[in-house]
């Protein structure tokens, strides 16, 4: 089990043999700052309730919520990232965890999960990564994710971001072209190798609400729940970015993060 350290101060089992992290990217700083800005919206967060007003969880087939308008050279990122979030999706934490790279399974930090808003807690999760994780230990780290966010239920939606090297390594020249990597790679660590990074997805997935944060939502919208159910904004969910590298020639999972719902969806 793994003892985990759901604050800075408190200790954990796992050993941290990272004797020095880089400073934040440009990248990261501008991470931090949009989420200071920009806090998260809330657990209701309905973003768009599926296309054309139709119900928010119906699917038509197990691909319906890929995107209709990938590129055709995007389409096998798209099949690339699927199992892995289904397997979230589904609460197989086991499977996504068995989908990970080397290099996803060499540091985790607890920002992957529940990132902090706090400058100086984020950089203090970074610099104490949970290292060499394990299956059950990736599992548990995912309690803290459907503490905050939600039970996940059924996957929403998953598109191709970028598969532009330069923005996929923070080296863009474009004017924006920092808060494009902060998009496609967010806090992911810089001695993963440049040469491997394929491609960055973005995606969402339904969750649940327990019925004391339905009660507790219900209560701050001034509604009560059955009325919060109908609402065809009620929409509960969370974001999962990945970042697919090749290894051993073939496209796994090297980086993901599970963020909350934002204003920027």
């Amino acid at each position: 089990m793994l003892n985990h350290k759901a604050r800075p101060k408190e200790s954990t089992s796992m050993c941290k043999s990272w004797s020095k992290m880089n400073a934040l990217s440009v990248a990261r700083r501008v991470t931090i700052l949009i989420a200071v800005i920009l806090l998260p919206i809330s657990l209701t967060s309905c973003g768009r309730s599926g296309s054309d007003g139709e119900k928010k969880t119906t699917q038509k087939s197990e691909d319906d919520f890929l995107d209709k308008d990938a590129k055709p050279d995007e389409r096998k990122y798209l099949l690339a990232a699927k199992p892995f979030f289904v397997a979230v999706a589904n609460r197989k934490y086991a499977d996504a965890y068995a989908l990970l790279s080397g290099h996803a399974k060499a540091r985790m930090s607890f920002n992957q999960f529940t990132p902090a808003e706090e400058q100086a807690t984020f950089q203090q999760y970074e610099s104490s990564p949970y290292m060499n994780v394990t299956a059950e230990q990736f599992a548990y780290l995912m309690r803290y994710v459907e503490a905050a966010r939600g039970t996940p239920r059924a996957p929403k939606m998953l598109s191709v971001f970028s598969t532009d090297p330069d923005v996929l390594n923070r080296r863009s020249k474009e004017q924006f072209g920092a808060m494009d990597s902060m998009f496609a790679i967010g806090a992911m660590p810089d001695w993963i190798p440049a040469n491997i990074r394929r491609a960055s997805l973005r995606g969402q997935i339904h969750t649940e609400l327990s019925p004391q944060e339905l009660q507790n939502v219900a209560q701050r919208e001034g509604i009560s729940v059955e009325e919060l159910k109908k609402s065809p904004d009620f929409d509960p969910y969370f974001n999962l970015k990945v970042v697919l590298v090749e290894e051993g020639g073939q496209l796994k999972v090297g980086y993901f993060e599970l963020l909350p719902p934002s204003i920027m969806d």
